[in-house]
């Protein structure tokens, strides 16, 4: 991709975790996994994708050898869709998104 087409303003950092998302309007959940994520928003792969604006109830779930990190009570809503997942942005931006790379430090440190 040409750096001229980029147009997120926050920095995506890039691995692999379930995700579900929850659209109350037509009560489906949706699970995939999360290819990348930031502070604004993440992409998700998964093959049904459902419809672009569809606002919904999100659960990221970050596994280690070890032990389990459920982020929950998060709302975003979806602003892509393409034949590998979708795209959707946080209503409000993740505060804690700084802790991310601590956690690959500690899962990085637990495999080796």
């Amino acid at each position: 991709m040409d750096q001229s087409d980029e147009r997120r303003n926050s920095f995506r950092l890039p691995f692999t975790s379930m995700v579900t998302c929850h659209v109350e309007v037509i009560n489906k959940k949706y699970r995939g996994t999360l290819r990348d994520m930031s502070t604004t928003g993440f992409f998700m792969e998964i093959g049904d994708c459902p419809q672009v604006y569809y606002k919904c109830n999100i659960e990221i779930i970050l596994e280690g050898e070890h032990s389990r990190l459920v982020i929950d009570n998060l709302r975003g809503s979806i602003i892509r869709n393409d034949e590998d997942g979708v795209g959707v942005r946080f209503d409000e931006p993740l505060e804690w998104f700084s802790l991310v790379p601590f956690y690959f430090h500690k899962l990085r440190e637990q495999l080796e």
